[in-house]
């Protein structure tokens, strides 16, 4: 297994929770090539993983798949790790003709797989972290679970360091991409920042480009101690930034998985997903929650009165605050 390909995840956060499984992999067959086949907006988050050799940013519509293909054969892979389970993101791999073809079973793909991971109730439940591992059955032992790891490059952390000088720092991360629902409420984050500021910490918000409207109404809501950053990052840039803060009060979504990883103690909030499965990985955390009978629902909209964010209030989550900054 000299050339090995990973379809890289789409989401930031289950990028994230995918290193441990692509270093995994790296170490299972050494001396191999690993590129990682990725949507362009995350391929600059792999520069802080050294078991990839490579990205592959790939687009949608007829003639970019066709390209794709056309470049994955004269690469000559020897297997390819697909870490979505969808039809889709394994079409590539079996058109080019990939001779191992390894998977998990779902969206009627299993005539384009070789190798076959079936997924229990006991995968299902675990961790995203131990999931991903699974890809690594048919050669072997499973890896343990380990918790993952970011190493920014240089330049993101001269960024860092130049624009978040001063300090102490604290995050905050109002948004959630995946929808509305895994969102607690923009003025309650405000409250925490106001309250992080009165303890002589700066405040960093942060979010992707599609929350920078948001992250600005928070930074100006909290005052002078606040900073938007949100739509102002390269993801290295972003891991360097969070790298910097003492605590980080997030709800669960991508850039709380960055903070884990970067070393950050994280304040993660949930609500409609699962903590078994999407928590933080690793001890520095605390998993903040108000436990509702609909929940988990893994729904981007709430259809009522979003019980699980709106009787969350601010003392619990300043509670878990001053667990990290006493």
């Amino acid at each position: 297994m000299k050339r090995i390909l990973v379809k890289g995840v789409n989401w930031l956060g289950d990028v994230v929770m995918t290193l441990p499984a692509i270093r995994a992999i790296k170490a299972r067959f050494p001396g191999s090539r690993l590129s990682v086949l990725t949507k362009g907006n995350l391929a600059d988050l792999y520069a802080c993983e050294p078991a990839v050799d490579e990205t592959l940013a790939y687009g949608g519509g007829f003639l970019p798949f066709v390209r794709l293909v056309a470049r994955l054969r004269r690469e000559k892979f020897d297997v390819a790790f697909m870490f979505p389970r969808s039809f889709r993101a394994s079409l590539a791999p079996f058109v080019s003709r990939i001779p191992r073809r390894v998977g998990f079973a779902g969206d009627a793909r299993k005539p384009v797989l070789t190798d076959v991971i079936e997924r229990d109730e006991k995968l299902m439940t675990g961790h995203r972290v131990a999931y991903y591992l699974e890809l690594l059955r048919p050669f072997g032992e499973v890896p343990k679970a380990t918790a993952p790891e970011l190493k920014p490059p240089g330049e993101a952390i001269a960024w860092a360091a130049e624009h978040l000088a001063g300090g102490p720092w604290a995050g905050l991360n109002p948004g959630a991409t995946y929808g509305k629902a895994k969102q607690w409420y923009p003025e309650r984050f405000v409250e925490v920042g106001k309250r992080l500021a009165a303890r002589g910490f700066r405040v960093a918000v942060v979010g992707g480009p599609a929350e920078a409207a948001l992250g600005q109404q928070v930074a100006d809501a909290i005052g002078a101690a606040a900073v938007n950053f949100s739509g102002k990052t390269t993801l290295p840039r972003l891991a360097a930034l969070i790298a910097r803060c003492a605590v980080f009060v997030t709800n669960d979504t991508g850039p709380m998985h960055v903070a884990a990883a970067v070393g950050t103690p994280v304040v993660a909030i949930f609500g409609p997903t699962d903590p078994r499965t999407t928590r933080p990985f690793g001890g520095k955390h605390t998993v903040v929650q108000h436990k509702v009978e609909c929940s988990p629902c893994l729904l981007r909209e709430c259809p009522i009165d979003h019980p699980c964010m709106r009787d969350l209030p601010v003392e619990k989550v300043w509670a878990a605050c001053e667990e990290w900054v006493r």
